[in-house]
């Protein structure tokens, strides 16, 4: 039986060996890390955010890619199907009340186990870590990767390899430099579900402050996008889950602006009032102090230190409200590849056929994962399409060593 080498031990590598080797195809997974599954650990603070039960298109990003191919992968293997095979591997699942669903153990160290004892007690599959693929070329019927270790043939070739998001733990874009040595069109690749860098000395005086906010991305004064979630205050700029989720589209977009709702949940006539009222109880008191029962004491002192307001005339309360609940960020900027999550950008829609995630233009070659231009958001969403991708692949191989009678 031909063997099929894939390069990179993430979760959509390791997932399609498994796949792989359940239908009796010999596997050669290769990794250029001391470990398999480095990333995946890190996934959901250690907890792994494994699916999402409301995986659908709207919830990824793409520069070339329709829709519908998008779909197409997702429902191939879709949520169903996922549980039934984490159910026939022995991971219980736990999904929660907004989608997001998590192994039972909740701890991503329980699913890597399931998956390296499913690997490693396989006669099928060979692991080669610390061994890093430095060139890939095609000789005759079989495919030859030149590595740091010496050459390994194959039948077939599975780039698996992630993206340079996170390189801490892992990632790289050597996957990307191997696309291209084959002449694979690459859509540019940005960092998302990232930190975003804003100039603000106010925000930088908050440094280390969380809060719960509203998040609008505006351009041209229409809105891009609107989240309302966990905000963390940085030297740099803002951070936190909410955040994070903004940032997909930040990266796509130039002349962008931000605006901050310190106080979501109280409506701006509310707060109006309520502050008046306030103002004429306490005449005397300290404007911080005033604002400390609405909020966080150091946002408090910021919007107040520098300023004279006289917010017993209309006027100005009105003026100093806004401000609260509409504070300009002007020009965000992704923080970087370094602190991000993911990578969005990749190999070209038009370079691969999703109904089997094969080059068009090399045979047995498949690109799966994050290699590819498809980006999800937050909340177990490019999990999800690792998973689908490496099915979906599988499918593929199999397919052709049955049409080939390999």
């Amino acid at each position: 039986m031909p063997k099929v080498a894939i390069i990179g031990a993430g979760a959509s590598g390791i997932f399609c060996a498994i796949t792989l080797l359940s239908l009796g195809i010999p596997v050669i997974l290769i990794d250029k890390n001391k470990t398999l599954g480095k990333k995946l650990l890190a996934t959901g603070n250690g907890r792994c955010n494994i699916h999402n039960q409301n995986t659908s298109v709207k919830h990824y990003q793409t520069s070339s890619f329709k829709a519908k191919e998008i779909q197409s992968i997702l429902q191939k293997f879709d949520f169903k199907m996922f549980c039934k095979t984490c159910q026939k591997l022995g991971i219980a699942l736990e999904i929660q009340e907004d989608g997001k669903v998590y192994p039972l153990a909740n701890a991503a160290k329980s699913v890597l186990e399931v998956f390296e004892d499913l690997l490693k007690t396989s006669k099928d599959c060979k692991i080669c870590l610390e061994t890093e693929i430095l060139g890939l070329q095609k000789r005759d019927e079989k495919f030859a990767l030149k590595s740091n270790r010496g050459e390994i043939l194959c039948s077939f070739v599975v780039l698996a390899c992630g993206s340079e998001a996170a390189a801490k733990l892992g990632g790289s874009n050597k996957g990307l430099q191997l696309a291209k040595s084959l002449n694979l069109k690459i859509a540019p690749t940005y960092p998302t579900l990232v930190p975003l860098c804003v100039e603000s000395r106010l925000i930088s005086s908050l440094s280390g402050v969380k809060i719960k906010a509203k998040l609008t991305l505006k351009k041209s004064n229409q809105i891009v996008a609107e989240v309302l979630g966990d905000t963390l205050f940085t030297d740099y700029g803002i951070s936190g889950f909410g955040v994070l989720d903004l940032s997909v589209f930040v990266a796509l977009e130039q002349g962008l602006t931000i605006y901050l709702d310190f106080l979501p949940f109280l409506e701006e006539k509310t707060l109006e009032n309520q502050l008046a009222s306030l103002i004429k109880a306490y005449p005397n008191r300290n404007l911080a102090t005033l604002l400390s029962g609405f909020l966080h004491p150091k946002i408090a002192k910021a919007f107040t230190q520098n300023n004279t307001w006289n917010l017993a005339n209309t006027k100005q309360l009105k003026q100093f409200v806004f401000g609260l609940k509409n504070f300009e960020l002007k020009n965000p900027i992704p923080r970087g590849f370094e602190s991000a999550e993911v990578s969005g950008g990749g190999v070209r829609s038009e370079e691969i056929n999703p109904n089997t995630m094969e080059s068009r233009k090399h045979k047995n070659l498949y690109i799966i994962g994050e290699m590819l231009d498809i980006v999800g958001e937050r909340g177990g969403y490019n999990l999800a399409f690792a998973w689908a991708s490496a099915w979906v692949c599988v499918q593929g191989i199999d397919s052709a060593l049955h049409q080939n009678k390999l």
